[in-house]
């Protein structure tokens, strides 16, 4: 079950591409991938299915998570050209 909820992390991340950066739908697309994150380790521990799997796919959905959003933010937010280098 938790593996499932790190993979809708995973699709809800990249749904974040689809969208207009810091619009409504950008925003709950992002609150419900973070709400995911804190779930998907508590539904682990408590159902006792806890797997070295499970940590590399939740390793691999918040680096996708991360990019994800630094790719539609940093144009967004006009970061300085010397901070990003």
């Amino acid at each position: 079950m938790a593996n499932i909820i790190t993979g809708i992390r995973i699709v809800l991340s990249i749904a974040l591409l689809f969208g207009l950066a810091l619009s409504s739908a950008f925003y709950a697309l992002y609150i419900a991938a973070g709400f995911s994150d804190m779930i998907d380790g508590a539904v682990a521990r408590k159902t006792g299915t806890v797997s070295e799997f499970g940590s590399k796919i939740d390793t691999a959905a918040d680096f996708v998570m991360v990019v994800v959003c630094m790719i539609k933010l940093i144009p967004a937010i006009h970061v300085p050209v010397w901070l990003i280098i």
